[in-house]
């Protein structure tokens, strides 16, 4: 489902969209995709035990853009007749803005390692959960997956996959992500003819400097290394489920100036 609404008047422009949706298959990638790509199926007899959220599944999306010409200067509603020195720098401003969410991407990585290979003699099978586990991100202290729960008990409401099995795909979800870029610009108009122009520009991406958490750890040091944790009252390892890395990008600035002619 898509829904988009626009509005366009003399100075501003606004544009919103919202979609919802649901990606299942699989296995996302292509068909000629190499032995080990993303489109590898852990059991080929039963395929459809790989059925699930596919990798790129966002249930929902947003995404919202404005371009608005400052109501100042020649020709503006403020200021239309002032003097063309003054409009030098009160004039020609423009602000333009670009933001976007979309909810948490399906975790791909599973960062319970098994270190078995119950199913596939070429690829370790997803543990299975015996209850039921959402995951509860945490930015304090150690950013964890499961940071926001009862840790321990998370850990021990895991198994190892039993022959044949391949364990549920894609059933957890990192963090939503959102992000919002803006710039501001000049245009100035040149003394010899008002069809060149000048523009200076200065742009920010992520003005936020929002930095949502992303991958996760999967090295070998979960529930295989332990085998059935709840079996022997275990503790989750250290860097189980941490994060190790952020979706996007830092807040990055640029500045840019054209000529138009």
């Amino acid at each position: 489902m898509t829904v988009t609404v626009r509005q366009r008047m003399k100075s501003l422009t606004m544009d919103f969209n919202y979609t919802y949706s649901h990606s299942l298959d699989d296995a996302s990638g292509l068909q000629s995709a190499g032995a080990y790509g993303s489109a590898f199926i852990v059991n080929p007899i039963r395929q459809g035990d790989w059925y699930g959220n596919s990798d790129f599944d966002i249930r929902h999306l947003i995404t919202a853009s404005a371009i608005w010409q400052l109501p100042f200067g020649r020709g503006r509603h403020f200021g239309n007749s002032m003097r063309r020195g003054l409009d030098a720098f009160i004039g020609g401003w423009q602000l333009s803005g670009i933001y976007r969410y979309n909810s948490g991407l399906p975790e791909t990585t599973s960062p319970y390692d098994d270190a078995r290979w119950a199913t596939n003699w070429n690829v370790q099978a997803d543990v299975t959960a015996t209850s039921p586990i959402s995951s509860c991100p945490d930015r304090t202290g150690t950013p964890k997956l499961f940071g926001g729960c009862d840790l321990k008990a998370i850990y021990q409401s895991f198994r190892n996959a039993y022959p044949g099995e391949t364990g549920p795909r894609n059933w957890l979800r990192i963090p939503n992500a959102m992000n919002a870029d803006l710039g501001l610009s000049k245009s100035f108009t040149m003394p010899w003819s008002e069809k060149q122009e000048l523009q200076l520009r200065w742009e920010v991406f992520n003005v936020a400097n929002y930095q949502p958490f992303g991958a996760i750890d999967t090295s070998r040091s979960g529930i295989g290394v332990q085998r059935d944790p709840a079996l022997r009252g275990l503790n989750p390892p250290a860097n189980w489920s941490n994060f190790t890395a952020i979706q996007g990008d830092r807040r990055v600035m640029q500045v840019g100036l054209r000529f138009s002619f």
